[in-house]
């Protein structure tokens, strides 16, 4: 980072220096079906590439926001159970002056994050956003689940899951909906930039830009944000700050998912480029349709009403 100043990430697949196809790796026991080997080097060749391009602005932006989980949940308001009488804007104001200054901190830590994020991956700006926004409705869902049931999943009643159920839902179906828009986005990329007469040609630079160890990547971070909602979940339904199990997962968990929630954006702007747009398809329709009749209109010569 030269002068400190926060560019965008610059990416070329054309640049690469080493394809997956360079990837070797060795078969194991657990290699039960040609699925699992992809993945596996497509790992590999994730992990490798990321670590070539690690630089000290994905370092701050991860520590800004595990710095943000931590003053959010070593908060001595919640240790010990805070007020259950209160709520909104009169709870912040019976919290304690520390506790109140790590949650601005804490909201300020994941603006941060949000904002490198933002810098680094511009094409993916509009998704990281949704991301951030489908963690903390994971987060709304559990709340939803355990106001009832403080012991979810354990003793739980179908009658008293409809709003977590509709949350999490949703959730799922933005994220789905971000996976298609990667995968879309990604074929046209391949048609575009590496369309050749020879479909052997097409077939080997579709393989190279795969996505399914990707796709895992950001199933383990959909898996790891539920798993840190739940246990965050668990320790506050439990007022007396007891669990101090939950509390650990929630953090491990927590922390865990920072990292895979970069890589989840990293690597759609290193394999399509900065002048990308990750959009679906009939996103795509939908603005040529405009365009072609913005045209239209723009060129029709202007007729009287009579």
């Amino acid at each position: 980072m030269d002068g400190g100043e926060s560019t965008a990430h610059e990416a070329s697949h054309d640049a690469l220096p080493f394809r997956l196809s360079d990837v070797k790796i060795k078969p194991k026991f657990f290699d039960v079906h040609p699925a699992v080997v992809q993945i596996r080097q497509e790992l590999i060749f994730q992990w490798k590439l990321i670590r070539r391009e690690w630089n000290q602005q994905f370092t701050i932006a991860v520590l800004s926001a595990i710095l943000a989980v931590l003053l959010g949940a070593l908060n001595a308001d919640i240790f010990d159970g805070g007020n259950a009488k209160v709520a909104g804007l009169e709870g912040l104001q019976t919290a304690g002056s520390t506790a109140y200054f790590q949650m601005v901190i804490s909201i300020l830590g994941w603006g941060w994050f949000m904002f490198l994020l933002i810098q680094l991956f511009p094409i993916m700006r509009t998704h990281t956003i949704t991301l951030l926004l489908i963690w903390g409705g994971f987060g709304i869902a559990q709340v939803f689940f355990h106001s009832t049931n403080k012991n979810f999943p354990i003793g739980l009643a179908l009658s008293d899951m409809m709003g977590g159920f509709l949350i999490t839902l949703v959730c799922i179906f933005f994220l789905y909906f971000f996976v298609k828009a990667v995968r879309e986005t990604r074929d046209l990329h391949v048609e575009t930039h590496h369309l050749h007469e020879d479909v052997r040609l097409m077939e080997e630079a579709m393989l190279e830009h795969s996505l399914r160890g990707w796709t895992f990547i950001c199933v383990a971070w959909a898996v790891s944000a539920m798993f840190s909602a739940w246990a965050g979940a668990q320790y506050i339904a439990e007022r007396t700050g007891s669990r101090t199990w939950a509390l650990t997962l929630h953090i491990v968990f927590s922390i865990i998912t920072i990292p895979l929630l970069v890589w989840t954006v990293w690597f759609p702007q290193k394999m399509l480029g900065s002048e990308a747009q990750v959009r679906t398809k009939a996103a795509v329709s939908a603005d040529e349709d405009l365009m072609s009749k913005a045209e239209i209109i723009e060129v029709s010569p202007d007729k009287e009403a009579w």
